[in-house]
């Protein structure tokens, strides 16, 4: 530790290993008394100005070394140790700290002790050598039985995408740009684009949105105008239908993350899914999934069962949010729409 950061702190034997070492000379560049600044880079040249901004650096240096020496010693509490080496073509052992110690120590009563690395001087008395310390032995416990034991195995969370609750979680995903066999626009992306239409338009004024469907799908490639209009006009049939209201009226939300898991799922299954609509209000929760395929079913009964079960999976753990009021859930087919 040097003494710069040994203030404050204290042990019981402090060392000081080199009191012997030279004071920087400082660089070319002097602080005159007036706040000014010298350039002389030779002690031999310096004018009176120089001459006196060098004496008074060297003193503000001097007073600042032994500062820090003054905190070095005082953190001794019980012996304090000092040493230098002074190398073959020195003479001079009054330098840095060694020449202020041995002016303290003078009219001090020492003695001079003969070593294997030759005469030191001591001063007060020497502490008395004290054997090495022997901890007692004690019968150490014995270990319990679960530190030598793996640990049971914890029963880890799945989670699911809801559309995934069937088990259908190695179905490959869909390329964006892929076309049937009859080079029709392939359902996954026309179903894509149409998903995205219903979350942007019902944000903007009704007179506005079939001008902003055009230029959402004209960015597209490789969609003619047949695809363009066809995907346009079901998604604004969607939104202009009367019986869909609620779905884009107030406390709507598209695209809605949800993550959680309820009593109602399979045991240790947490679902991760996003909603596409959500609609809150103080009377009811309704969660929307846009449904693009075609032909759209007459009937409920006749809807993929993964559809049925992915809403159920959502009104499940938001049926644990909102206790207060009912859930529901509600397909929509693009398709009529329905």
């Amino acid at each position: 530790m040097t003494a710069h950061a040994s203030k404050g702190l204290e042990a019981p034997i402090v060392i000081l290993p080199d009191t012997l070492f030279q004071e920087p000379r400082g660089d070319a560049l002097l602080t005159t008394s007036k706040g000014g600044f010298l350039w002389c880079a030779s002690q031999s040249r310096d004018c009176a100005a120089s001459s006196e901004a060098r004496e008074a650096r060297k003193r503000r240096s001097e007073e600042e070394s032994l500062r820090l020496l003054y905190v070095g010693l005082t953190r001794a509490r019980d012996r304090l140790i000092v040493g230098g080496r002074l190398a073959a073509n020195r003479t001079d052992t009054g330098v840095a700290w060694r020449g202020p110690l041995e002016e303290a120590m003078s009219g001090l009563d020492g003695r001079a002790v003969e070593t294997e690395v030759g005469v030191i001087l001591e001063y007060g008395q020497r502490p008395p050598v004290l054997g090495r310390a022997v901890e007692p032995t004690t019968d150490a416990a014995s270990p319990p039985a679960w530190l030598t034991q793996p640990p049971p195995r914890e029963a880890g969370a799945r989670h699911l995408s809801p559309s995934r609750l069937l088990g259908a979680e190695g179905m490959a995903a869909p390329s964006p740009l892929a076309r049937g066999a009859d080079g029709r626009l392939d359902r996954y992306r026309r179903g894509d684009l149409i998903h995205r239409l219903l979350q942007t338009l019902p944000e903007i004024a009704l007179e506005a949105r079939p001008a902003l469907a055009e230029r959402l799908l004209a960015r597209e490639p490789g969609l003619g105008d047949d695809a363009r209009a066809e995907m346009i006009a079901a998604a604004l049939a969607v939104l202009n239908d009367p019986q869909f209201a609620a779905v884009f009226g107030p406390g709507s939300r598209a695209e809605v993350a949800l993550a959680g898991a309820a009593e109602t799922l399979p045991t240790g299954v947490s679902i991760s899914g996003r909603i596409d609509r959500l609609v809150v209000t103080p009377e009811r929760v309704l969660v929307v999934d846009f449904k693009t395929n075609r032909p759209a079913p007459d009937r409920i009964e006749d809807a993929a069962p993964a559809y049925v079960l992915q809403l159920a999976a959502y009104r499940s753990v938001l049926a644990r949010l909102y206790d207060d009021r009912p859930v529901e859930g509600a397909l929509v087919w693009t398709d009529g729409p329905k």
